[in-house]
C-alpha cells in the first residue's frame, strides 16, 4: 500500500532523521542478532525457480561508524528554486518512507522574488539503495509462517531543485 503527503522541510528533516535512527536501531539488532549464528561459508549461491541465481552476501556493519549529521539548515524554502517534500510509504521497502523534492516553480526566483520563466526549476537527482521484502517459497517453522527475504533496490530519488538555464538546440 503506497500512500502520499505533503510535508514540510522541518517534517522532511525529522522524517529523515527518524529513518536513520530507525535503520541503526534495525542494524544494531541484524548485527547482534547475526552474531549469534555460526557463518558457513563466506559466500552463498542458490537457484530459484525462475532459475535466475540468488547471490548472499554477508553483511557486516558497524554501528560505530554512523556519524549523526549537525543541526542542517533547511534549504527548500531559501532557495532561488524552492521545493516541497511529499512522502511516501511502502511497508514493504525498507525504509518504509520514502521523502521526495517537487519542484515549486517552473521558473526560478530573481533577486525581487519574482518568478523568472527564462531560468528553470529542475530536480536534482540521487540513486539510493532500498531493500523490498519478498516472500520466499519455503516455510519458516513449524508454525507455517511464511519466510521472507530482502532484495536490493535502487531508486532515483528527487532530493532538491536547482536552477538552470533552458537548453536550446539549434537545428540547421
Amino acid at each position: 500500500m503506497k500512500t502520499s503527503c505533503r510535508t514540510t522541510a522541518s517534517g522532511a528533516v525529522m522524517t529523515m532523521m527518524m529513518m536513520k535512527m530507525m535503520t541503526v536501531m534495525v542494524i544494531m539488532t541484524a548485527v547482534s542478532e547475526a552474531a549469534a549464528v555460526p557463518k558457513e561459508s563466506k559466500r552463498h549461491v542458490r537457484w530459484s525457480e525462475d532459475t535466475d541465481p540468488t547471490v548472499t552476501f554477508p553483511l557486516q556493519l558497524d554501528p560505530e561508524a554512523f556519524v549523526p549529521p549537525g543541526h542542517l539548515r533547511p534549504l527548500n524554502n531559501v532557495s532561488i528554486s524552492p521545493w516541497t517534500y511529499n512522502v511516501s510509504r511502502d511497508n514493504a521497502l525498507f525504509p518504509p518512507l520514502l521523502s521526495e523534492a517537487r519542484c515549486s516553480l517552473r521558473g526560478c526566483l530573481d533577486q525581487q522574488g519574482r518568478e523568472d520563466l527564462s531560468l528553470r526549476s529542475r530536480p536534482i537527482l540521487h540513486q539510493v539503495l532500498l531493500l523490498r521484502r519478498v516472500r520466499g517459497n519455503a516455510v519458516g517453522d513449524a508454525t507455517g509462517d511464511a519466510v521472507y527475504h530482502y532484495r536490493l533496490e535502487t531508486r532515483l530519488v528527487a532530493v532538491g531543485c536547482t536552477c538552470v538555464r533552458p537548453s536550446v538546440h539549434i537545428q540547421h
